[in-house]
């Protein structure tokens, strides 16, 4: 385990900033927290790409909490802090996917993202994390992906089969992670396979069941039903 230190403080490893990160949830001011004490790290240690990532993973869960303002700061911090990363160790799995996920919310808010500019990077970023590893953030390159070809029109190389391929690789490689499956029955529903929409659905109110009440199950199982409602009166409308 690597371990950190800043003048007047204790040791900081890797795993407390993760175990930090991971309890301030959507809380700007936990994620606040992490990010002081990645920089107090960053500054009593040479440059390194765990320390560069996690920045980055910070500043783009800043930015999911923030106002549109403070958030395209975030995205940008992000941006800025996952190209070090990849400066620091060109095989870093997780600079090449936080690139792309910054890279494409910055996109999106300049009304960039349907064009063909943007999309060959992003592909390229998520491409290169799923060859370096692709269980990242719970199978988050093949997440990524996966969302990407579902949300391009065919013109720009959208494809509904892509996406349903990459999101079953997601939910195989992040078997416990809520949007791997919600992102998989949306595909899922696009390719008209309902039954297997429905079914991907149950398993994750089966996995909510199975395991520790996770706090965000309440807000899970209501977008559940909503998608399962979605689906029944979808089946129910065709002649």
């Amino acid at each position: 385990m690597f371990t950190f230190s800043a003048t007047g403080t204790d040791p900081v490893s890797l795993e407390d900033i993760d175990t930090h990160y991971e309890s301030a949830q959507d809380s700007k001011k936990g994620l606040l927290q992490t990010e002081s004490m990645i920089l107090k790290a960053r500054n009593s240690a040479d440059a390194s790409e765990p320390l560069a990532w996690r920045l980055a993973r910070t500043y783009y869960s800043l930015a999911e909490v923030s106002g549109k303002e403070a958030a395209e700061k975030y995205y940008h911090r992000c941006l800025e802090t996952a190209e070090q990363t990849i400066a620091l160790n060109n095989n870093s799995a997780w600079g090449f996917y936080l690139r792309g996920l910054c890279r494409g919310k910055l996109g999106q808010m300049q009304g960039l993202w349907s064009s063909l500019s943007m999309i060959g990077p992003l592909k390229k970023d998520f491409q290169n994390a799923v060859r370096l590893d692709p269980s990242v953030s719970q199978g988050g390159p093949h997440r990524a992906l996966g969302k990407l070809y579902l949300e391009l029109p065919g013109l720009l190389g959208g494809s509904v089969d892509k996406s349903v391929d990459h999101l079953k690789q997601a939910v195989r490689l992040g078997p416990k992670f809520a949007d791997n499956y919600l992102f998989l029955a949306d595909a899922l529903f696009e390719q008209e396979n309902y039954r297997a929409a429905k079914n991907t659905l149950q398993d994750l109110l089966t996995l909510i069941a199975d395991s520790d009440e996770p706090p965000d199950a309440h807000e899970i199982r209501q977008k559940v039903m909503l998608k399962m409602t979605e689906i029944d009166s979808w089946i129910a409308s065709q002649p």
